[in-house]
């Protein structure tokens, strides 16, 4: 069974025999003496690109948007600390104000369990989001690492609007660091789905207008298509083979694009808003939010884990 804390193989039911965590006793229920293992997501990115904020907008749709699509869904916090978590941070995000960024030390995971899905049945999804600092240089990533390597999906939150100039090469660099600190820890990125997800899209929706699939998503996307997930996840192959024209000639990330479809097993793009406008300069919602597209990255989850 894997331990949902440190990602190491334990034996015991209690207590993690490497991290010696206690063991949520819903999660080694479903785990014990099976070799079917959870959804493991890792949340890379820079800071200020949105990471800790889409999560909760994820989450938040999860609670709100998805028992209304799928009979019977539910989202089970398994632990204490992950109802806390996503208890508070939708408290703060419908009263206007944004979630706070991931604090330096590496914060324990977010363990959920996604019950009664048409096409996935029941899936316990576990979420680590290391903060932004950590991808700034190598042997920050080293500390953090040792979670990262055994997630079998790699999820990539960048915020073109906040990439320095030249955009291509500074996503290139956040690949780098990634790689180099997997390599540090003698982790193979090629076991590894990679998705790239563009957050912050609302400030994009004019810069796609030779991509018309990717802005009808995005501007038009209800959850309720996602009904039928088999067909939900074509059209977003669909708009994957868009968003990597737009990576290829819009922000000339062609270096980033060659290292990515050699080093991963799969790569997939994709485009989000948290919040559907940006908040003010004091960092308060002005609206009530509106998040596009958030449940796009776990779909992509859920189809390569």
């Amino acid at each position: 069974m894997l331990c949902p804390y440190c990602l190491q193989n334990t034996s015991a039911d209690v207590k993690c025999n490497h991290c010696k965590e206690n063991l949520p006793p819903l999660y080694v229920e479903q785990h014990r003496g099976l070799r079917k293992s959870p959804a493991v997501l890792s949340a890379v990115g820079f800071s200020g690109h949105g990471k800790t904020v889409y999560l909760a907008a994820m989450l938040d749709a999860m609670a709100t948007q998805l028992p209304k699509i799928w009979g019977g869904f539910f989202r089970q916090g398994l632990d204490d600390e992950s109802v806390a978590t996503v208890k508070n941070n939708l408290a703060m995000l419908r009263q206007g104000v944004l979630p706070e960024s991931t604090r330096r030390n590496f914060p324990r995971p977010s363990a959920h369990r996604l019950n009664k899905m048409p096409r996935y049945g029941c899936r316990d999804l576990l979420i680590y989001d290391p903060p932004g600092e950590a991808f700034e240089q190598e042997l920050d990533i080293e500390r953090f690492a040792h979670f990262i390597k055994r997630a079998k999906v790699v999820l990539f939150l960048i915020s073109v609007d906040d990439l320095d100039e030249p955009k291509g090469s500074h996503l290139y660099r956040l690949l780098e660091m990634y790689n180099l600190g997997m390599a540090r820890v003698e982790a193979k990125t090629k076991r590894q789905h990679l998705i790239v997800a563009y957050t912050k899209a609302d400030l994009l929706v004019e810069s796609w207008e030779k991509h018309p699939l990717v802005q009808e998503h995005l501007c038009n996307n209800g959850y309720a298509q996602l009904e039928n997930p088999r067909k939900y996840q074509r059209d977003l192959k669909q708009i994957s083979d868009e968003l990597l024209d737009y990576t290829r000639q819009t922000l000339g990330a062609q270096e980033f694009i060659n290292a990515t479809e050699t080093n991963f097993k799969s790569v997939a793009y994709c485009a989000v808003s948290a919040l559907g406008q940006p908040p003010d300069e004091g960092g308060h919602l002005t609206a009530a939010m509106q998040p596009r597209c958030v449940l796009d990255p776990l779909v992509w989850v859920l189809a390569r884990s």
